[in-house]
């Protein structure tokens, strides 16, 4: 079972949030050249159960937080390319982030795109009322019932990330069907699922390619709606040929959503064609495995990183307080390699030591990755407590 949250670990969250140097990371990494928002907000709602995840998760405030961010900035990358292809058919997609919690991806999709353009939906009232009140976006209750659900408006993209890995069959389909009918002709839908590949060893899927398991880290939400599901291809494909005809074009992008969730495109009309969004890029990943301090004061870290489209080696930033440090890469992570599948990636391993300011309290570590396509991912961006002498 998972640790609590201790009111010392929250106060130490809060702190790496409201940190200036968090939001000049975060705004740096969207890559925008013009955004009438200069800075990125970091301040979370209390209830934000994606940051309470990670907090149960690791017992330490700053991974917490870099965790929260990091797969934003990379569900925002994902978003931003999905958009850019879709302005060819669409220059002004209006946009509905369905089932956005409490606006992880909203929070940084605003300075890629006007708030006018943008919907937010939630079945908790609260989340809506923060993504309204903070983003500047329109806000929308959804329904326990999805025929119930009726904005009177029409989008181009409807983003539905983590809702359909949560949903009981009957449920599922609806779901589908409803949001599907809200899209525009020339607009899309992508939505994200659990693959079967992602079953723990000790669990079937059944024969008709779905298990939903009744618990999930949401514990606001009844479980008679709200789950844990796993899918197979030929249940997803089934599902959107049940509710919007045979005909129906349906594209796969396997692992498109941090290395995870599979995502499923389908368009606003069964002729709608799919296939600029075939190639989009998984992007980056890694991790900051080791992070400790010698008596002497010296930093050691040590972690992976690595492309998700290919082998090719990326290049670690590694900087304290603005200094940058050299870092050594291509290290053996056997174990990357298994867990994520690549056998590619065994050598994808990196570690650095540098000396930590030892005249100051504390020290702000940066670590992002990046490769030769431009591409980038945030490790880890976190204030670091300085040991004092005699303490």
């Amino acid at each position: 079972m998972a640790q609590e949250i201790s009111p010392e670990l929250a106060s130490q969250a809060r702190h790496q949030l409201q940190h200036p140097e968090l939001a000049r990371t975060l705004h740096e990494q969207l890559g925008v050249t013009a955004s009438a928002r200069p800075v990125v907000g970091t301040r979370l709602h209390p209830a934000c159960q994606m940051l309470a995840h990670s907090l149960r998760a690791h017992q330490d405030a700053s991974l917490a937080v870099s965790q929260y961010f990091g797969i934003a900035l990379q569900q925002y990358h994902t978003a931003a390319e999905v958009i850019a292809r879709l302005q060819r058919t669409c220059p002004e997609p209006r946009i509905l982030d369905f089932a956005c919690g409490y606006g992880r991806l909203l929070n940084l999709l605003i300075h890629n795109v006007p708030a006018e353009r943008i919907w937010a939906s939630e079945i908790q009232p609260d989340a809506v009322s923060f993504a309204v009140e903070n983003f500047g976006v329109h806000g929308l209750l959804s329904s326990v019932r999805p025929e119930d659900f009726d904005p009177g408006e029409r989008f181009d993209l409807i983003w539905v990330a983590s809702l359909f890995s949560h949903l009981p069959a009957g449920l599922f389909q609806r779901w589908l069907k409803r949001l599907a009918g809200l899209l525009s002709p020339e607009g899309i839908m992508l939505f994200t699922v659990h693959d079967q590949a992602l079953l723990p060893e000790a669990m079937e899927m059944p024969a008709s390619g779905l298990l939903y398991i009744a618990g999930s880290e949401n514990a606001d939400l009844s479980t008679d709606i709200y789950g844990t599901t796993f899918v197979t291809e030929c249940y997803v494909r089934a599902a959107v040929a049940e509710t919007l005809g045979e005909d129906h074009a349906c594209m796969r992008l396997p692992r498109l959503i941090n290395y995870e969730q599979d995502a499923y495109v389908i368009g606003g009309s069964p002729n709608r064609g799919l296939a600029e969004f075939a190639d989009i890029p998984r992007g980056l990943r890694g991790w900051l495995d080791e992070r400790r301090t010698d008596t002497d004061g010296t930093l050691h870290l040590a972690g992976w990183a690595a492309s998700m489209d290919n082998d090719d080696p990326v290049q670690l930033e590694i900087s304290l307080d603005g200094k940058p440090h050299a870092c050594q890469t291509g290290e053996p992570r056997p174990r990357v390699a298994e867990v994520l599948g690549k056998p590619g990636l065994a050598h994808c391993g990196w570690s650095a030591a540098m000396p930590l300011p030892m005249n100051q309290r504390e020290a702000y570590l940066r670590v992002i990755a990046r490769d030769d396509r431009g591409q980038r991912t945030l490790i880890h961006a976190g204030a670091l407590d300085i040991p004092q002498a005699g303490s």
